[in-house]
């Protein structure tokens, strides 16, 4: 029992001295933080400060819901203020100051560091980490900068962007490329192979209109048997913008644009599946299958 009392005076000494300690650190952090003041501010974030105690003097900068405030002077209706470079006077109505002031300090300090012992702050850190008001000079450059800023990130998103969709337009003209020169290189082996009017096979004989419906066939896309049905396939892309593997389409006719100036085709019976110029005669329309 003897043995379970010390223990027990023990704890309770413990207690106290705790709660001193604590007590001792509180007032210690209190001490640094006294003197700070801030502003109630309201809806715009901010309040003016002005040159002179009138409502109606000369707008001189102001101070914003965290700024740490310094109060020189101080009555009933006016309080001369400095925060940072701005010294001049806001209504007494909308400081904070004293232990409300302290309260909102520490509320900072704990949002800033919050896995620190604020007691462990030295008081250039505590001085150093809450924001101060600014002039109207200060602002307006501020400002300046933030918009410059703005307009450099916006510069650089769009850049950014345009370089995107560059790389991705690279990107599907090299697809585009590589689809139709496998066509045209699948095209080209039957090259010499007969003209057959009416007819669908690439070696035993093929019209115009089959010999594209065949080659097609081949890489999975179907095709109408006529060749003018086929001036509505795909869609239609100028000739400035034609590459090997395009249909294009003539009066009665159809080929595949093999590059150079040149179509590979079904030409007639006498010639059969060859090459031959894309201007040989008027293009109607030039066709994008992929």
């Amino acid at each position: 029992a003897l043995i379970n009392a010390v223990a027990e005076i023990n704890d309770i000494t413990n207690t106290e001295k705790t709660i001193k300690i604590e007590s001792a650190d509180e007032i210690k952090l209190s001490d640094m933080l006294s003197g700070k003041a801030f502003a109630t501010v309201g809806e715009e974030g901010y309040l003016i400060v002005r040159s002179t105690a009138d409502e109606n003097s000369e707008s001189i900068g102001k101070v914003y819901e965290d700024s740490v405030i310094k109060v020189i002077e101080r009555d009933d209706a006016w309080t001369k203020i400095s925060s940072g470079n701005v010294k001049g006077f806001i209504k007494t109505g909308n400081l904070i100051s004293g232990k409300t002031a302290i309260e909102k300090a520490k509320a900072l300090l704990t949002e800033m560091y919050p896995e620190t012992d604020l007691t462990t702050l030295n008081k250039e850190v505590i001085d150093n980490s809450f924001s101060v008001g600014e002039t109207n000079e200060e602002e307006a450059t501020r400002l300046a900068e933030e918009e410059a800023q703005r307009i450099a990130e916006e510069e650089a998103r769009i850049a950014a962007e345009q370089a995107r969709i560059a790389a991705e337009e690279a990107a599907r003209q090299a697809e585009l490329q590589a689809k139709g020169q496998a066509v045209v290189e699948y095209a080209k082996q039957f090259l010499g192979n007969p003209y057959v009017y009416g007819g669908t096979s690439l070696t035993n004989g093929t019209d115009c209109s089959g010999f594209v419906r065949a080659i097609y066939a081949h890489f999975g896309i179907s095709m109408p048997r006529s060749s003018y049905y086929m001036r509505n396939s795909g869609y239609e892309v100028s000739y400035s913008e034609m590459m090997p593997g395009d249909v294009v389409c003539y009066s009665g006719h159809v080929g595949i644009y093999a590059g150079n100036g040149k179509i590979v085709n079904a030409i007639d019976e006498s010639r059969g599946i060859g090459m031959s110029n894309v201007n040989y005669t008027k293009i109607i329309t030039i066709r994008r299958m992929y």
